[in-house]
């Protein structure tokens, strides 16, 4: 899967005029072990909001749509992913918004089934994919946060660790944030550096 991975990120890359990194899974194996983590199924990009996208230039097998909180980019040809529910995919959505963060199962549950309704939208992306979030600028504290919660707690990355650093482990120029150990510390706790197969947001 990481070479497919590799191969729809670099069809991806000339569809980007602008400032984007890595992050995420795909930080963590790079940081660990200078490749993609070999169960992973995904690639998590962020873009600033001046960034420009043109899915136009994806070659023909590629595939994107807008999906709950970022585009996803994905081959066409392949297989969906198994889900539980639509509706659970629809809660694993709404429980990370920020809107959401305090709430415990009842009230995630009646918030999301008045919205799911007119707000639900229909899994297309295949195995494996890549997420576009757009960060938002939050200029009051020198930062940027991302568009969702990581278990109830909000993300961002500051001004310093924005000055992107360019990479090759992946074999081809890709960009990476600054600081990326200190990152990756804050978003998976004090043990990122050891192997967990089974690890869930």
């Amino acid at each position: 899967m990481k070479e497919e991975l590799k191969e729809i990120l670099q069809a991806l890359i000339p569809c980007i005029s602008g400032r984007w990194f890595i992050s995420d899974g795909a930080l963590l194996g790079i940081v660990r072990e200078g490749d993609l983590i070999e169960y992973d199924d995904d690639i998590d990009i962020f873009i600033f909001p001046d960034t420009k996208l043109n899915f136009d230039k994806l070659p023909e097998k590629y595939k994107w749509y807008k999906d709950y909180m970022c585009y996803k980019v994905y081959n066409g040809n392949n297989q969906k992913p198994k889900i539980r529910s639509d509706w659970n995919r629809f809660t694993q959505y709404t429980g990370a918004l920020p809107m959401c963060s305090g709430f415990n199962r009842g009230e995630l549950f009646k918030f999301s089934s008045k919205i799911y309704r007119e707000e639900r939208i229909e899994l297309q992306y295949t195995l494996p994919w890549i997420d576009i979030f757009v960060l938002e600028h939050d200029e009051e504290n020198e930062r940027f946060i991302v568009p969702y919660y990581f278990n109830k707690k909000l993300f961002y990355y500051n001004y310093d660790e924005l000055k992107l650093k360019i990479n090759y482990d992946l074999g081809f120029k890709i960009f990476v944030p600054n600081k990326a150990e200190a990152i990756l510390e804050r978003q998976y706790g004090s043990e990122w550096r050891i192997p967990n197969s089974n690890f869930k947001w």
